[in-house]
């Protein structure tokens, strides 16, 4: 069987529906032929059972009352014989062979049967009549050959109706085939022309809503989705290519005005720093872009839903450990940065900038958040770091992570000049810096009297939002009335 079935795996599948389609098309009409020719063959024969009956019954009748009848021939070539009680043949219709089987006859219980006599089939009835003179037999016959024509006439006939019937279906599946076909024929062209046909190019989706139509949405979904990483690559890439060139350029001219200074100490020590300055900006816009594609790359495998859990608890205590690595840095600049622990209803209370996450509620009832310590780690340092560069000497950040029925929040606050209204609906795309009203100018080093390069790389926030989408949460920003600057992200609760 198997032979037979690979040889079709190389043939096109319209050829395949179509031969498919045709053999079991195949099959019904012989079953129907084979069906059709048994029940003729019933028909036929129950026919004949009926003529003979009616050839035989005129003398039945004569002869059951009485016992020396005057019988008249049949008529219309009807084969027809009686014998009397005493095995005389008193009137014969019969060919001479089926009259030397008479005497079998007499001796047969009535009813129909088939004989064979001289290589020839007949069908013949037999009665037994009785009167006074004793058992007379009657027995009416007919050529059986003249059933088997009308038989074999009728199936082929019904053979040759078939075969047209299954050329017709053959040709029909063959052409609906085609027609169905026609719109993966499309979808095959259209796909091959996307390498060089415009980016929006997409498959043709049919009007009908039917199996193909999805399988094109699905493509379509399919191909929107592949354009789109291939265009955040892109930019990816040209935008890392835009940021490279200046630290690298500036990088290159420090090092060359270093090797034109090697006599002088002190000018040979101020490039050196300003060189460090460029490689730390360089490794801090290497170590974003890496993990910013880190982040990306577990999205699109679909690792969201299996990201471990995590409990209010712990995320919290995650929060003030960032926290803490934040006052390292904001140290340098007399920047005071606070916290707020706000548990779900029913704790103990909030905890405080020396404070700890408290509250009556036992682990397994607390909320929990598709959000990890390292992701909670990335979002207090990017933005509460951000925030302490933006910020003067003597300003202030607060961080706050509280608990509500849907979602857990981090907000972090800060009292600075916030940002221009034109910055907020892009402040989470790549690359992008508002302008100098949110940076602060560094102080001059106090060894070397030289200053740092200000700005990171761009990508903190972008890195917060990635974050809290692969949580299935959001990232917002706006400028306080007050003053200064509140980002908020919101992560729902895992259900």
């Amino acid at each position: 069987m198997l032979r037979f079935i690979r040889p079709l795996r190389l043939l096109s599948l319209r050829s395949r529906i179509t031969i498919g389609s045709t053999a079991i098309a195949a099959v019904v009409i012989v079953l129907l032929v084979l069906v059709m020719r048994f029940q003729v063959v019933s028909v036929v024969a129950s026919a004949t059972r009926t003529l003979l009956d009616a050839d035989a019954d005129p003398y039945v009748a004569t002869l059951e009352v009485d016992s020396d009848p005057d019988l008249s021939p049949p008529g219309n070539a009807q084969l027809v014989a009686v014998v009397s009680p005493k095995g005389e043949i008193r009137l014969s219709t019969m060919p001479t062979r089926v009259e030397n089987a008479l005497g079998s006859l007499t001796t047969t219980a009535a009813g129909t049967n088939v004989i064979t006599v001289s290589g020839s089939q007949y069908r013949v009835v037999v009665e037994h009549p009785v009167n006074q003179a004793g058992r007379w037999t009657v027995v009416a016959a007919r050529n059986a050959q003249a059933e088997a024509i009308v038989v074999d006439d009728l199936t082929t006939t019904l053979s040759i109706t078939g075969l047209a019937i299954l050329v017709a279906f053959g040709i029909a599946s063959w052409v609906l085939a085609t027609a169905a076909l026609r719109p993966v024929n499309r979808m095959r062209r259209e796909a091959e022309r996307l390498s060089v046909a415009p980016e929006r190019a997409e498959l043709p989706v049919g009007p009908a809503q039917d199996e193909l139509a999805s399988l094109a949405m699905t493509l379509n979904a399919f191909l929107a989705r592949t354009r789109q990483a291939t265009e955040r690559e892109r930019q990816m890439v040209s935008d890392a290519s835009h940021e490279l060139r200046t630290p690298l350029a500036i990088l290159t001219t420090q090092l060359d005005l270093a090797s034109l200074d090697t006599g002088d100490a002190a000018a040979l020590a101020e490039h050196i720093e300003r060189a460090k300055n460029n490689v730390a900006r360089l490794s801090r816009l290497a170590n974003d872009l890496l993990t910013l594609s880190r982040i990306e790359e577990s999205e699109r495998a679909g690792d969201t839903d299996q990201q471990a859990l995590s409990t209010w608890s712990d995320l919290g205590d995650e929060v003030m450990a960032a926290v803490d690595r934040v006052r390292l840095i904001a140290s340098t600049k007399d920047v005071t940065v606070d916290f707020d622990l706000e548990p779900p209803a029913g704790g103990a209370g909030a905890g405080s900038a020396s404070g700890s996450p408290s509250g009556s509620d036992s682990p397994s009832d607390e909320a929990r958040y598709r959000l990890d310590a390292g992701g909670m780690a990335q979002l207090v340092t990017n933005i509460a770091g951000n925030a302490v560069s933006a910020l003067p000497r003597g300003g202030g950040v607060l961080v706050t992570w509280r608990s509500t029925p849907e979602f857990g929040e981090l907000q972090v606050t800060d009292d600075g000049p916030g940002v221009p209204e034109s910055f907020v609906p892009v402040a989470f795309d790549r690359f992008t810096r508002p302008d100098e009203a949110r940076k602060s100018r560094p102080a001059p080093d106090p060894a070397t009297g030289t200053i740092p390069l200000p700005g990171g790389s761009g990508l903190g926030l972008a890195i917060v939002r990635a974050v809290a989408e692969r949580a299935g949460g959001t990232a917002s920003l706006r400028n306080v009335r007050s003053g200064g600057l509140e980002v908020t992200v919101r992560v729902p609760v895992a259900r």
